[in-house]
């Protein structure tokens, strides 16, 4: 939506320059500096307009890759950040595998202590 008021208002304001430049149509005296020369002033309106069409065409082009250099660097940044990311999160993932491992088999070897004391016990308590 946003662009096609930008293309409506782009092209109002060109049929508006060229309303004005034809009704502009005396001849007058351009002066380059070094030479001087005579033009209708339609060809000086519409001259000047697509001069500045072109400036703003350069400008808003050579920021327009700025910017995708730029993103396409960040993008390349992210990919790294993520992988860096992943390797972090496999590595505490297996560290925290290692310890539930453990601690399992802390756990079991424990009860299977306490089981065998409590079996000793039942036995003796049976033989008495």
């Amino acid at each position: 939506m946003k662009n096609q008021w930008r293309i409506i208002l782009g092209l109002i304001l060109t049929l508006v320059i060229v309303i004005f430049a034809i009704l502009n149509n005396q001849q007058v005296a351009i002066n380059f500096g070094f030479t001087a020369i005579q033009a209708p002033l339609i060809i000086v309106i519409i001259g000047a307009a697509f001069i500045g069409a072109v400036v703003i065409a350069l400008v808003a082009t050579s920021s327009y890759v700025k910017q995708n250099k730029e993103l396409k660097a960040l993008r390349n940044q992210q990919i790294t950040d993520d992988a860096v990311i992943e390797k972090r999160v496999a590595e505490r993932k297996a560290e925290l595998e290692r310890e539930y491992a453990n601690k399992a088999i802390e756990m079991q070897q424990t009860f299977d202590q306490a089981n065998s004391v409590n079996q000793a016990s039942l036995e003796e308590t049976q033989t008495k």
